[in-house]
């Protein structure tokens, strides 16, 4: 059994995913996603003013409200997404991106548009308190940097799990943001968290982990269920 966390509205998709390639999962949701109201106006006043502007997704959570309120203003765009979930939504719409081949925020940093980006005029669209390295990088660029908080992570009352975890037979934890794996250890510090292996998609988390006290940490490049999965069959099973 793999003990897998993600956000509310991934937590289906998840468990269906790794049940149908044959892996055990307890997936557990300990926030839900909220969309920031007042940030909708913000956004679409700011494309209206800025067309040709280079536009950086996040996440499908942040990539859903704006094709949801703005996909006329996107056109003219040179849009980035961070996944390849998020690039998916995108292509549904009609619209392309660019993916950087390391699915995470040093992946975006080391695109070649971004290298030079000195007065480049550019919008990150994310959720609120994450993607610090992104921002603070493209500034020291010299980048023309605008950020939009697009939605906010809510904790829930309680843990969500796709099933019951049995934490004897974990095999290991994967956590895909800092974030996630904070509030993992946090709600369950009752546990041997740090004796498990954990999988995470990024030098930054490792790094983040380790300073927890967590000895094993393994990277997987991307954050997809598919890219998680396949990871996992290829070194743990």
């Amino acid at each position: 059994m793999y003990l897998i966390t993600r956000p509310l509205p991934k937590l289906a998709a998840t468990s269906d995913a790794f049940a149908n390639h044959g892996l055990c999962a307890s997936v557990v949701a300990l926030q839900d996603i909220q969309v920031i109201d007042h940030a909708i106006l913000t956004l679409t006043q700011w494309l209206t003013a800025n067309p040709h502007s280079t536009l950086i997704v996040t996440s499908t959570a942040a990539a859903q409200p704006l094709l949801t309120h703005c996909l006329p203003l996107l056109s003219r765009c040179q849009l980035i997404t961070v996944g390849q979930s998020t690039a998916h939504l995108f292509a549904q719409a009609g619209l392309s991106t660019v993916v950087p081949e390391q699915e995470n925020s040093e992946g975006v940093l080391a695109l070649p548009s971004l290298k030079d980006c000195a007065d480049q005029r550019i919008l990150l669209l994310k959720g609120k308190g994450g993607r610090h390295a992104i921002n603070h990088e493209l500034q020291n660029r010299g980048a023309r940097l605008s950020v939009i908080d697009l939605y906010q992570r809510v904790p829930l009352n309680a843990p969500v799990f796709s099933q019951a975890p049995r934490w004897s037979e974990i095999h290991g934890i994967i956590a895909t943001s800092g974030e996630q794996a904070q509030a993992l250890i946090n709600e369950f510090n009752t546990q041997p968290l740090a004796t498990y292996r954990w999988l995470t998609v990024s030098e930054r988390i490792a790094q983040q982990l380790h300073e927890q006290g967590i000895r094993h940490v393994y990277i997987c490049p991307k954050a997809s269920n598919e890219a998680l999965i396949e990871w996992i069959q290829q070194n743990w099973e």
